[in-house]
Order: C-alpha cells, then sequence, then structure tokens
C-alpha cells in the first residue's frame, strides 16, 4: 500500500507541477503580450514624434528659405540703386568736365591748338617708330 501511495503522491505532485507549469506558460504568454502591446505603442508614439520633428524641421528650412529670398531681393534693390546713383554722379562729373574743357578751350584757344599740335606730333614720332 505505501507504494501505491507514493504513486498517488507523484502523480498528484505531477498533476500540481503540470499546472503550474500552465499557469507560469500563460503569465509568460500575458507578459509577453502585454510588453509587445506596450512596444506597439511606443513605437507609434516614437513615429508620431519623429513625423513632429520632420514637420518643424521643414517648416523651419521654408521659413529660412523664404527669408534668404526676401534678403536676396533686398540687396538686389539696394545694389541697383547704388548702381543707379553711381551712373548718375559719373554722368553728372563727365558733363562738369566737359563744360570745364569747353570753357578753357573758348578762353585759351591758342593754347588748346598748340598743346593738340604738340599731342599730335608726340603720338605721330611714336607711331612711327612701330
Amino acid at each position: 500500500m505505501g507504494s501505491e501511495q507514493d504513486i498517488n503522491s507523484i502523480a498528484g505532485l505531477a498533476a500540481r507541477l503540470a499546472e503550474e507549469l500552465q499557469r507560469a506558460k500563460d503569465n509568460i504568454a500575458r507578459s509577453a503580450d502585454s510588453a509587445g502591446e506596450d512596444l506597439a505603442i511606443q513605437l507609434r508614439q516614437l513615429q508620431d514624434d519623429v513625423a513632429a520633428i520632420q514637420n518643424t524641421v521643414g517648416a523651419f528650412g521654408k521659413a529660412a528659405s523664404a527669408e534668404a529670398g526676401e534678403a536676396a531681393t533686398r540687396m538686389r534693390s539696394a545694389g541697383a540703386e547704388a548702381a543707379r546713383e553711381f551712373a548718375a554722379d559719373a554722368r553728372e562729373r563727365a558733363h562738369s568736365v566737359i563744360g570745364d574743357v569747353e570753357e578753357f578751350a573758348r578762353r585759351n584757344p591758342h593754347c588748346v591748338l598748340g598743346c593738340t599740335l604738340g599731342f599730335g606730333v608726340v603720338l605721330g614720332l611714336l607711331m612711327r617708330r612701330r
């Protein structure tokens, strides 16, 4: 009888062990499912955060591009205005110099003719040497 009790006792232990193993297996499966769901939620949140960062960087790039374009337009306008002012100033100075030369030629026609003659002679000598 003792051996029958031992067999029953071992069978009972084996059944309890099987139940405990099944519970442990179920707990592990639930934990894995829960961890997988948590991981999926965190991955979705991470994807949303990355998308938000991309949108922010894109908006910043567009704003910087627009600002650079506006700055280039302002610089182009300022450069064009400076060129117009320079051209107008050069034109005014040229007219002033021409006016001064004309006035000098009217006052001193003999000097102008002599200078012109001397210049022509020097130029002729230089051309002759070539």
